[in-house]
């Protein structure tokens, strides 16, 4: 039984040759059909960074090293909805912090914490002996992201490129020994209503898209409303899942219309002549109201978390002008990724098509920016400050 044990073990610690050979082509097929990103990549030599990296994976000792110079190769891709996953990296390495942290002009600031004596608000400068920003600069190589504004965000939830233990650093002097394994407080679980006004003003905080219920309740709650009630609807911290069309057909009394995006086509003569894929430009199309759409006063709260499909969301109220706009840009990262399950927990995302504003500017790495610009404390509450 022993022995059985210690070869399973070393089955899921290390993989063969022949395994990573697999691997490695389901990487480099998926990325030379479906990535959308090449043109903004002009000076990336895709071809010399992937013979790097499958040079790396074969020298790798073990599973940990083959994921890690995975996820460097996929970060130098340069987008967000381009990321590798380890469901065994997660499972022996990804203890999680405890910290949410963010960073701004000033720095690196926590926003979430499951310590009682690290509080919202306080910034880090080092962790164990080095600056945070030596430290980040060194991990944000394994970190997928439109910019490196993504990165940073995204840095504190990806907890296997910390060590087990490690002490960081506060601006006022203060230490902290983090032994990963806490979690951060529960989040939103469900979209929410309560009046801020009563009958005047309403708050609908909509944390993910990720499953149907959280636009289908926002419909139902919103059903509720006269067009005579100022709308506050709260997307900060929403990561996206599913496109919520119905919800914003519901809150759209004027004509509206979603992003411009290319998709690379696949022609098999092109690519025998090495010439790079061609992209098929689709426009964006200019949707008709629905008779029972909320007409009345809208504001959206976003931020830097604010991504992918809660941006969708975002994005045709900002064009058509139908909403005010509060809070900071947001992430700046979208576009349908092809999932490709690589076999033993181990998947590819592959973003396959480059989204850009209606009118054609640019999104990805930038962000849909806000009218009014806030960029408010951790703790603080911004709906009675400014919606």
């Amino acid at each position: 039984m022993a022995t059985q044990d210690a070869d399973r073990l070393d089955a899921q610690t290390t993989l063969s040759a022949s395994r990573c050979g697999e691997i490695i082509a389901g990487i480099y097929e998926a990325i030379r059909s479906c990535f959308a990103h090449s043109q903004a990549l002009a000076s990336f030599d895709f071809e010399a960074e992937f013979k790097a990296y499958v040079e790396e994976a074969f020298e790798v000792p073990n599973r940990l090293g083959f994921d890690l110079a995975t996820m460097r190769f996929i970060a130098k891709l340069r987008n967000g909805h381009t990321a590798f996953s380890d469901e065994w990296l997660w499972q022996e390495h990804g203890a999680p912090i405890g910290l949410e942290v963010t960073h701004d002009e000033a720095g690196w600031c926590v926003t979430k914490s499951a310590y009682d004596d690290i509080a919202p608000g306080a910034r880090i400068v080092r962790i164990d002996d080095r600056p945070i920003d030596e430290v980040a600069s060194t991990l944000l190589a394994f970190v997928p992201g439109s910019s490196t504004r993504e990165q940073r965000t995204r840095l504190f939830s990806k907890p296997f490129l910390f060590p087990p233990s490690f002490e960081i650093v506060m601006e006022d002097g203060s230490k902290k020994t983090i032994d990963r394994g806490r979690e951060l407080p529960g989040g939103g679980t469900a979209t929410t209503g309560r009046w801020l006004e009563n009958g005047e003003r309403y708050l609908l905080t909509i944390p993910s898209f990720a499953q149907p219920h959280f636009e289908t309740d926002a419909i139902e709650l919103l059903q509720s409303l006269s067009s005579t009630v100022r709308l506050v609807i709260d997307v900060r911290g929403n990561s996206g899942g599913n496109t919520p069309d119905k919800l914003v057909a519901a809150l759209m009394p004027d004509r509206y219309r979603f992003w411009r995006y290319v998709t690379p086509v696949t022609n098999a003569l092109v690519r025998a002549q090495g010439a790079p894929a061609s992209l098929l430009v689709f426009e964006a199309e200019w949707i008709e109201p629905i008779e029972e759409a909320f007409k009345g006063p809208l504001t959206i709260l976003i931020d830097r978390r604010t991504f992918s499909a809660a941006e969708d969301f975002v994005v045709p109220f900002k064009d058509n002008k139908r909403a005010e706009i509060v809070g900071e840009t947001t992430g700046g990262s979208s576009g349908q990724p092809y999932l490709c399950d690589l076999g033993d927990g181990m998947r590819l995302w592959v973003s396959t098509k480059r989204q850009m504003f209606p009118n054609g500017a640019r999104f990805e790495g930038l962000g849909i920016e806000p009218d009014i610009y806030r960029n408010w404390p951790p703790g603080a509450d911004p709906v009675m400050s400014s919606a």
